[in-house]
């Protein structure tokens, strides 16, 4: 009777450390889970913050530019160390113009106003483009860079200027 007794309480142990170690696995699994999701999230509010950025951006460097000797179409910008291997954003900007041509005689418009408005006011459609990589994605660290995919974020504004 005792020799069962024992064997009961071996497989009573065996069992619960099993359970235990399936219960801290799972655990550990999920931690590291959203740890990477924490990590997307965060380049993905850093890139929609950029382009916000690079928006006002754009629209001060049209306003302080003298439009009939030079005209702004793109800004680009190189964020962080190195963007290819996951550390950093590039960013892009190009700008449209949209008015009447005296007031924009070196820049290339796409039309002439915007219907229903007045033709004496200038805009533009401002695109900017924040790309980068997953840098929690382990391929980035093993040579494979150039097969981690480009994230892009893009936002399109209209301002009047």
């Amino acid at each position: 009777m005792r020799k069962s007794r024992r064997a009961f309480s071996m497989l009573v142990a065996i069992f619960t450390i099993l359970i235990l170690s399936l219960v801290s696995s799972y655990i550990f699994y999920s931690s590291a889970t959203i740890n990477k999701e924490g990590e997307v999230q965060y380049q993905k509010e850093q890139a929609i913050l950029l382009a916000r950025s690079y928006t006002e951006y754009a629209v001060m460097a049209i306003e302080a530019n003298d439009y009939n000797t030079n005209c702004i179409d793109n800004i680009n910008a190189t964020i962080g160390t190195d963007p290819s291997m996951g550390m950093g954003y590039l960013v892009e900007v190009k700008i449209r113009y949209i008015g009447n041509s005296k007031y924009i005689t070196k820049c290339q418009r796409i039309m002439e106003s915007i219907p229903s408005t007045d033709t004496d006011t200038l805009s533009v459609i401002i695109d900017v483009y924040v790309k980068y990589k997953d840098r929690s994605n382990e391929s980035l660290y093993n040579g494979y860079s150039s097969y981690v995919p480009w994230f892009k974020y893009h936002k399109r504004s209209l301002q009047k200027i």
